[in-house]
């Protein structure tokens, strides 16, 4: 018997925080390129994404001014990253000359410098697909980000059960969350000794942890050799032939010595 929890996105698990801003050079069309961008970060990695609308929300819709008063500076837009607690900002520049431009930069926060940066055009008309905006993001974010994990957690009722993840030793319990790549499935197995192997088949989805409560049965012990029936039956047969003494002294010798009395009729 065991507990399997589905549980919330893991703290631990959540990667960078990533602002998504917009700064539009009096440009209409394609009016929602940075809020797919920030929808795509969060489909395909495991960072925080701030998008657009969110942005506004904590530092007020004065934000677009602010944005397009830092023309692109670094330093100037890494400050507004600070108020908006993130690690990093995608901003998004979009600007027409018979083509929509667009000119997208990544900038570290707390360094306040752009670290990629990439330009496309497009026509005014066309619509972005996702198959776009993921073209994009992989030539701006580092190849790790695009690596799912999920985690599992394991909860005993005594420490030093030995955990195997797909038969590869993880340690002993208690034990710390257990990454895997996502979404994935998995063996889990837990042993103790004198009990029976915990077994279990897990699901494993990014950015999410898997709880286990494994319950572990004792193993049933094989009879000693005093328990078994035909022991007995052969010193009933010994009593009825008048060898009682001896057979009870032999049996009552080794490891397993029980007191045994045997009257003779």
């Amino acid at each position: 018997m065991f507990l399997l929890l589905l549980a919330a996105p893991a703290a631990w698990g959540r990667g960078r925080a990533i602002a998504v801003l917009e700064y539009r050079a009096g440009v209409r069309s394609a009016p929602r390129i940075a809020a797919e961008m920030a929808r795509e970060i969060a489909d395909l990695t495991s960072n925080q994404v701030i998008n657009p609308e969110e942005a506004r929300l904590k530092l007020g819709a004065s934000i677009d001014a602010r944005v397009a008063r830092c023309q692109g500076d670094a330093a100037c837009l890494a400050r507004l990253g600070s108020r908006l607690g993130c690690d990093e900002i995608i901003l998004v520049g979009i600007s027409q000359l018979g083509d929509l431009i667009i000119a997208i930069q990544r900038i570290e926060v707390a360094r306040r410098r752009v670290i990629a940066r990439l330009a496309d055009s497009i026509n005014p008309r066309q619509r972005l697909s996702r198959e776009v905006f993921r073209g994009y993001l992989q030539r701006l974010l580092p190849s790790a980000d695009f690596k799912r994990y999920g985690w599992i957690t394991i909860k005993t009722d005594a420490a030093g059960d030995e955990v195997f993840l797909d038969d590869v030793p993880r340690g002993h319990t208690p034990l710390p969350a257990l990454k895997a790549p996502a979404t994935g499935n998995y063996t889990l197995r837990v042993r103790r000794p004198a009990h029976e192997d915990f077994v279990a088949r897990l699901d494993i989805v990014p950015d999410a942890t898997v709880e286990v409560a494994p319950t572990l049965s004792r193993k049933a012990h094989a009879p000693r050799w005093y328990e078994r029936w035909w022991v007995w039956a052969l010193i009933g047969g010994a009593v009825t032939a008048g060898t009682t003494a001896g057979l009870v002294s032999g049996l009552s010798q080794g490891p397993d010595r029980i007191p045994a009395i045997v009257r003779q009729p």
